[in-house]
């Protein structure tokens, strides 16, 4: 049974695993364990690059997943509506938050898309306080490259390792 999972994972390939993070990563509320597919992917070396390769893995993942983003922006976006027809005490919270964006929101966005939560609401968020699209993006970018390297190379070095361990490799 594991051996079919990894087997179809397989086949997707570096293309397959970047929609497959724009996907995971535009369905807002809804998240997709994205990192199951790509730990056990990145301890098969699809370039020929050996320890190169988890990295190039890890930014494909992470491109995706900043472009997936931007959906829970739009959303937020779109619901400038919503915005008009706030109380003037939701209207002060909002205009704080985006106050704080303005002052250190994409390091903020970095820092919370590193970290593994329901991101999406920081997306509607940021889309709400209207929010620069393009330092949504980069702090996504930012956030998401590090941490899809690190689950890339704890899966190029992790599965070897366990599959070892286990007699199976």
């Amino acid at each position: 049974m594991l051996e079919a999972f990894f087997a179809v994972l397989t086949s997707f390939g570096p293309l397959g695993l970047f929609f497959i993070s724009i996907i995971s990563h535009a369905t807002v509320l809804l998240p997709l364990p994205l990192d199951l597919a790509l730990i056990p992917l990145a301890s098969i070396d699809f370039f020929g690059l050996g320890i190169w390769t988890p990295l190039i893995l890890g930014l494909i993942v992470a491109l995706g997943a900043a472009i997936g983003e931007m959906s829970s922006y739009y959303i937020g976006f779109v619901g400038v509506k919503t915005y008009e027809n706030m109380n003037k005490k939701q209207t002060s919270k909002l205009e704080a938050l985006k106050d704080r964006l303005e002052k250190s929101g994409t390091l903020f966005i970095a820092l919370l898309a590193f970290i593994p939560i329901p991101f999406d609401l920081v997306g509607v968020a940021a889309g709400l306080a209207k929010y620069s699209k393009k330092k949504f993006f980069v702090g996504c970018l930012l956030g998401k490259t590090p941490r899809f390297v690190l689950l890339a190379y704890a899966g190029y070095f992790g599965v070897p390792w366990i599959l070892k361990l286990f007699g199976a490799a």
